[in-house]
């Protein structure tokens, strides 16, 4: 600034007066002091509400997100349990009809020592059986599906040997029904001879050739009656011996094999959720065989006491 401006500035605020001056000064100072500290406030106040809106958003977001979330897990949750209680009700349904099937299948080694009944009937139901425990290898676990099949490989493999030595039995016991059959009709054939000789004598038909053609009839008949006795009591004598060896043999198999049951059974009360300790479901089963054992002997030892050879079957 120049001297003639600094003159001129000088006239311009004495015209206006110290008043003025000293008012403009408290002005200035109010606009560089006080406005620039208010706006600055008013700035972070704002933008502190703002930034509160924004957290708010956000946490009702994510409360919003996770009850989603929470829910799509409870959701799921339940379709995995209505899942497993479903396969759960599914095995118990196999299980339960498998397991009279398994019984049916092990009561056939026994049964094959019964030789008043054919190997159709002991083994019809077999096949069906069969059907009903193969459910096992879909539903089953390893420990089970292992189980069940070395337990029904048992069965098949005894049946068989069972079959073959239950043929000669079965067909010597054909032969003695024939004997039997034939000495039967040897007794009618001397009945009927003795019921003519009585007409005869009643008649008063005493003609000698007549009489001697009957008695060397009856005679004939007697020696037949007697052979066929003999035979007989001969075969029962081999029959009866034989068939209780038989006897014996099923049993001591269907024993062998109920041995294999257990690891089954506990296997599947455990996918079952029906857990028992091991220990003590073997310690009852195992009881229960021997119980069956001794009754067994038992039976056996009183055979020979009360049976009839020409009785036996």
């Amino acid at each position: 600034m120049n001297l003639p401006e600094t003159e001129t500035l000088l006239s311009l605020i004495g015209s206006l007066g110290i008043g003025t001056l000293f008012g403009a000064g408290i002005v200035y100072f109010f606009i560089k002091s006080f406005l620039p500290s208010y706006f600055s406030e008013k700035g972070k106040n704002l933008a502190t509400k703002e930034d509160i809106e924004t957290i708010t958003n956000k946490v009702e977001s994510v409360k919003t997100d996770y009850a989603r979330i929470l829910e799509e897990v409870r959701s799921n949750n339940q379709i995995k349990l209505a899942s497993i209680e479903r396969e759960k009700n599914t095995k118990k349904e196999v299980y339960l009809q498998a397991a009279e099937a398994i019984t049916r299948s092990q009561n056939i080694v026994p049964s094959f020592s019964n030789l008043n009944i054919n190997e159709e009937t002991i083994t019809s139901g077999m096949t069906n059986d069969a059907g009903i425990i193969a459910k096992i290898q879909i539903v089953g676990s390893e420990t089970t599906v292992k189980a069940v099949t070395n337990f029904m490989a048992a069965i098949s493999s005894v049946s068989l040997e069972l079959m073959l030595e239950r043929m000669p039995l079965i067909q010597r016991k054909k032969t003695i029904e024939t004997l039997e059959s034939l000495r039967g009709k040897s007794a009618q054939e001397i009945e009927k001879f003795i019921s003519l000789m009585k007409n005869l004598n009643l008649q008063g038909n005493y003609d000698q050739r007549t009489w001697e053609l009957i008695n060397k009839n009856i005679d004939f008949e007697q020696q037949q009656n007697q052979k066929f006795q003999q035979e007989i009591e001969n075969l029962w004598h081999i029959q009866n011996k034989e068939h209780l060896e038989f006897v014996n043999k099923c049993m001591q198999r269907h024993f062998e094999i109920s041995e294999l049951l257990p690891e089954a059974i506990l296997s599947v009360r455990e996918e079952l959720d029906m857990t028992i300790s091991s220990e003590a479901y073997l310690d009852i089963y195992k009881s229960n065989i021997e119980k069956m054992k001794l009754v067994f002997k038992m039976f056996l030892d009183n055979i020979p006491k009360t049976i009839e050879p020409n009785k036996a079957n």
